[in-house]
């Protein structure tokens, strides 16, 4: 019988394959990983060529001085605003969307390209042993290799279009060459990160992954203060600190906007929350007496939603108001308050729109939701219907409160009448 090593050694040596074969990565679908380790492939090759290629260039006191510059700067950036980059990622920061762009893209601008790849580097090794990652996870290290392929891109790019982009000249020519950089650094960053969360998640809607307004409008700021840190440092280096406070603003301005948000929504559907919706219909409702103009109250309750959960399960009934609230979404206009209102029950305030208005989207609201349905035990499928109870202003009320109870006598009104139905009060408020 074959007697099993216990030196020390031997397991040491054995453990790096072990940890290997549980790496996450190899969980991914296989399309998301063939695009992640070629990515990474194609950003250790690229980096290599580029060290290869203007390595003579980096070896200069001002160059080098220039990449210690910021990489310090990045790590004072990354020590002071430590906690409230972990609040954005616990509240759902963007993917792609890091202020570490600022000095990478300071790097595109000023750098020669060698050392454009060596300070995207340093960043995220900078930002690996600051969280105490000992392994790097794939997620990170591939977000490591798109923000390396962009920089290198952006700057290959500037470079064509202004040789002596590296000095910021002043003319158009430099202009040109800056906003080209910019455009073709976001693009290429944002296509890889979007191609992997589309390859690696069941979603199959690109414009559900495509960054909002205000993300787009957060990076196009790290990347004009990258340009001013650029400049600084050309010009009037001593003021490069400066640039940190600029950065703690758009951090916290940036984290304000996300708890915000987090407070009016809520976390299952994406919604409103009640509190959220009270407030912005007593404002539609003020505007609708101001103007002598109708609004309406839609107030939706699921039917026999219980019977889904004793089901499906839980899961699937989460799974099913997430659903069922993206059908709001679709149907009501972007500027309708819509909420979560508890439980398995929805309410919606429509502006401008009287009671005949408001009842044909009530009906088109119930025909989507019945086209939902959710997974059962052994492959069951259970369908989706809704009531909803209805009242408008000024027929059934005059306050918020009013319409809210007069929709919700119209909604038991649907319930006892066999429900997936619309149906109005009774008698006016």
């Amino acid at each position: 019988m074959a007697v099993r090593s216990l030196d020390p050694a031997d397991r040491l040596a054995r453990r790096p394959l072990r940890t290997a074969r549980g790496w996450r990565l190899w969980t991914v679908p296989p399309g998301a990983l063939a695009l992640i380790l070629g990515v990474e492939m194609v950003a250790v090759t690229v980096t290599a060529v580029s060290v290869s290629a203007s390595f003579g260039d980096c070896l200069t006191v001002p160059a080098t001085a220039k990449l210690m510059a910021l990489l310090l700067l990045s790590i004072a950036y990354s020590e002071i605003t430590y906690r409230m980059q972990r609040m954005r990622l616990y509240l759902g920061g963007a993917v792609m969307i890091g202020l570490h762009s600022v000095w990478a893209f300071a790097g595109v601008l000023i750098l020669p390209i060698c050392y454009s790849a060596a300070l995207v580097c340093g960043l995220f090794l900078v930002a690996a042993m600051r969280r105490r990652q000992q392994a790097f996870g794939y997620r990170f290290t591939y977000t490591g290799a798109t923000v390396v392929i962009a920089t290198l891109a952006a700057k290959v790019v500037a470079t064509a279009i202004q040789p002596r982009v590296a000095e910021l000249p002043p003319g158009a020519l430099t202009a040109a060459a800056i906003t080209t950089a910019a455009v073709v650094f976001f693009m290429v960053n944002a296509t890889l990160v979007i191609a992997a969360v589309y390859l690696s998640s069941d979603s199959r809607s690109l414009t559900e992954l495509l960054p909002a307004k205000e993300e787009l409008g957060l990076e196009a700021a790290t990347l004009v203060l990258g340009v001013m840190t650029a400049q600084l440092s050309l010009r009037l280096a001593w003021l490069m600190p400066t640039v940190l406070l600029l950065l703690l603003l758009l951090q916290r301005s940036s984290l304000v906007s996300q708890l915000e948000i987090a407070a009016a929504t809520d976390s299952k559907t994406g919604l409103l929350n009640a509190a959220a919706w009270q407030e912005l219909s007593q404002r539609g409702l003020l505007h609708a007496q101001r103007e002598g103009a109708p609004c309406a109250v839609l107030l939706m309750d699921m039917d026999h939603f219980k019977r889904v959960n004793d089901t499906a399960g839980h899961l699937a009934g989460d799974a099913a108001l997430k659903a069922v609230a993206d059908a709001l979404k679709r149907e009501l206009r972007g500027y309708d308050a819509v909420a979560r209102f508890g439980g398995e029950e929805f309410v919606m305030f429509l502006d401008d729109l009287g009671a005949e208005e408001a009842g044909k989207v009530a009906e088109r609201i119930l025909s989507r939701v019945r086209g939902l349905a959710v997974s059962g035990a052994a492959g069951m499928r259970l369908s989706l219907t809704a009531s909803i109870g209805m009242a408008v202003y000024p027929q059934h009320g005059q306050t918020l409160t009013e319409l809210l109870e007069q929709a919700d006598s119209a909604l038991y009104s649907a319930k006892r009448a066999g429900r997936d139905q619309v149906r109005l009060p009774h008698r006016p408020g």
